[in-house]
């Protein structure tokens, strides 16, 4: 009996130096998930549009990757980072309305994407970098068609359904996640928000570091 308790304490005292070695080597982040950082770019950056402007929102990164709660970079190969963006009508009366067919869309169908419809009408636009000579890659056109006050959100979809995608050096049991910093993670005419014809969106002050992370732009269009 002596032995075989021996031998139990024995084998709990490898085990934990193993996994306590798995994690020697890795940078543990705040509260287990990994906060990858997308640079994206909207331009021309204006709060004001006119019906048939042309917008372009594009990001060519390289590897290595930026992680901003451990601020290293990491090799990450042909990761689906499932880029959804979004733009709500700030003007309708329905709160919450996002609706992209307001929007004309031009991109190389080189890119995966799908504008997926909601049973309640709204849609949103999916879509996935190229991966290709170690950089991601991926660049699209928006076209007004109406006129009013938008409020769009670049975001990542990783964190959801990403699945089990894991990268050297990644520490055990933490997850993955992504942040668009839309033109450097600037203000990006937040302001406009108080301008919305639905007082809703005139109190998401309190909320303007989501609109940081997930790629938040305002403006308005006009004739």
């Amino acid at each position: 009996m002596k032995n075989i308790l021996k031998l139990s304490l024995l084998f709990m005292v490898f085990a934990i130096s193993t996994l306590s070695s798995c994690d020697k080597d890795c940078d543990r982040p705040d509260v287990g998930i990994y906060e990858f950082v997308l640079p994206f770019e909207l331009s021309p950056a204006q709060d004001v549009f006119h019906i048939g402007d042309t917008i372009t929102i594009s990001c060519f990164l390289e590897n290595p990757i930026y992680e901003r709660k451990t601020k290293n970079e990491y090799q990450l190969d042909d990761f689906k980072f499932y880029l959804t963006t979004s733009i709500y009508d700030m003007d309708t009366s329905i709160i919450d309305f996002k609706y992209f067919e307001h929007f004309e869309l031009l991109i190389d169908n080189n890119y995966w994407h799908n504008i997926f419809r909601f049973s309640n009408g709204e849609s949103d636009l999916l879509s996935q970098f190229i991966f290709k000579d170690n950089e991601y890659s991926i660049n699209y056109k928006l076209i007004p068609k109406k006129k009013g006050h938008f409020l769009l959100f670049q975001g990542s979809d990783i964190n959801y359904r990403g699945g089990k995608q894991v990268f050297a050096l990644q520490c055990r049991n933490t997850e993955i996640d992504a942040k668009v910093y839309m033109n450097k993670r600037g203000d990006n005419n937040f302001q406009l928000i108080n301008e919305a014809k639905n007082s809703y969106y005139k109190d998401w002050s309190p909320h303007k570091e989501r609109y940081l992370d997930t790629g938040g732009y305002c403006f308005k269009v006009v004739d």
